[in-house]
């Protein structure tokens, strides 16, 4: 593997896209990077420090941090000695089995997954565990292994990202009415975001009231429509970024931004860099 810019490339090893280190270095530090590959860190002594888009994540023994693709990270061990175990796995190679595109909404967001998380982080670290014992022992099959252990984990957070509020139905119509308005919501989004929309009308496609659905909204994505809105749309320019037939206001326009310095300053305040700089590292 190498780093240009903050770029970190050719992570895997064989054409097979998924990596497994076991990192037990005294005082590991490692500097800002970012992947295309979705991160799994998994504490398994001492605490650990994770720096994600400048903000401070505190590990603790057995807690878990899922990175998405894109983001800047880099690692600060506070602790002279530990364990740490980095899986990376590329989700583009899942394309031919899954619309990724339309599970991305559930899988955009870094995650950190504590036992407090009861359920969802025995879950994951059961499979966590199953992939360790497979990278000790080895044996016949193990990329298919390693492959739907990964889709396992992408599955729980999928469905946690929505089950873990019990979400209710305002004219009391049960749990799954309430679940399935909100991915109305989500499906909107993914539709629309091109557009001029506003909390109106995704409110108005989910069925709820405005205030009804921003507190639902939040509850669950853990941010405001707006916030998510422009990160979703952030995420998108990323990709228009990387092809050269867009200027930066092309791709800002493209994505439903109207104002380029709002694009800009957004894009710098959520990925730490401005396009310009993220298109010099990409291309």
């Amino acid at each position: 593997m190498k780093i240009e810019g903050l770029h970190e490339k050719e992570i895997f090893d064989r054409k097979f896209p998924f990596r497994l280190i076991i990192n037990q270095n005294l005082n590991f530090n490692y500097p800002p990077h970012w992947h295309n590959a979705i991160e799994l860190i998994y504490v398994l002594k001492n605490s650990f420090v994770v720096m994600v888009n400048s903000k401070r994540y505190e590990l603790k023994e057995k807690d878990i941090l899922y990175i998405p693709g894109g983001n800047i990270h880099e690692f600060c061990s506070e602790t002279p000695t530990g364990m740490r175990v980095f899986i990376n796995f590329e989700l583009s190679s899942l394309n031919s089995y899954a619309n990724m595109d339309r599970l991305y909404t559930q899988l955009r967001d870094v995650r950190l997954i504590t036992e407090e998380d009861k359920s969802l982080h025995l879950q994951i670290e059961t499979e966590l565990q199953k992939i360790l014992e497979e990278w000790k022992t080895g044996g016949f099959a193990d990329e298919l292994y390693y492959t739907a252990r990964m889709i396992d984990i992408l599955v729980l957070l999928c469905r946690n990202t929505l089950s873990r509020i019990n979400i209710g139905n305002p004219a009391g119509s049960g749990k799954n009415m309430g679940l399935e308005r909100i991915s109305k919501s989500l499906e909107f989004i993914e539709k629309n975001y091109t557009e001029d929309i506003h909390l109106k009308d995704i409110s108005h496609a989910a069925g709820f009231s405005e205030y009804y659905f921003s507190r639902l909204f939040k509850e669950i994505t853990e941010k405001n429509f707006h916030q998510y809105l422009n990160e979703f749309r952030i995420k998108k320019a990323e990709v228009l970024l990387t092809d050269s037939n867009y200027t930066v206001s092309e791709a800002a326009y493209a994505v439903g931004f109207s104002s380029i310095a709002t694009f800009e300053r957004l894009f710098h305040q959520m990925k730490g860099c401005s396009p310009q700089e993220f298109r010099k590292l990409r291309v």
